[in-house]
């Protein structure tokens, strides 16, 4: 068997990728251990089951979300800037080869994803949705951001906007999500 460098990390960001791609019941163990030239028994070593490999995809996500949000170079930021950066982390999942949401992927197979999984997506879209929310509301405060209705509300008009733009594109192309999120820009912008 052959040994990966960082493996764990690296089942992780493969996993990611896969569940962006082809969502959670579009791939297995298989796909990763050929992918990496291993046996799925190296997988299942960091990974007992596939419900375990999609809750630590889903909280690495969480804690990446986290660390950006914290981190003094976009926590600083005016209120535009914290929105333009929040629609950069979507702008590169189309970037990436017609990837979608993370979020939004889960969603769409939420029905049939295990009880413990569809937890975590629900505490990730909530984490995604309060910052946003904060971010809407702090800009409407500051006269950087003009919208009607509560900043909740728009927070979810937004998100499911950018996780419905990102499928779209898929078929129609990337143009179509830039003038998604462009539109999405002079909606809110004073």
């Amino acid at each position: 068997m052959v040994k990966i460098e960082n493996s764990k990390r690296t089942i992780l960001n493969l996993a990611e990728s896969l569940l962006q791609d082809k969502g959670f019941n579009g791939f297995s163990y298989a796909h990763i251990a050929s992918e990496l030239g291993v046996k799925n028994a190296a997988i299942h070593y960091h990974f007992p089951t596939k419900e375990d490999l999609g809750r630590a995809v889903i909280q690495h996500y969480r804690d990446r979300f986290k660390l950006w949000t914290n981190n003094a170079r976009v926590k600083d930021l005016p209120s535009r800037e914290k929105l333009d950066w929040f629609f950069g982390i979507y702008s590169s999942m189309r970037a990436d080869k017609g990837k979608v949401c993370l979020v939004g992927s889960m969603e769409v197979e939420f029905n049939s994803i295990p009880g413990g999984l569809q937890e975590e997506v629900q505490i990730l879209h909530k984490e995604l949705l309060d910052w946003l929310e904060a971010t809407l509301a702090e800009g409407r405060d500051a006269d950087a951001f003009q919208f009607n209705g509560d900043p909740a509300n728009k927070a979810a008009l937004i998100l499911s906007t950018l996780q419905g733009a990102l499928q779209m594109a898929r078929a129609l192309g990337t143009k179509k999500f830039r003038d998604v999120v462009e539109q999405m820009k002079l909606d809110l912008i004073v």
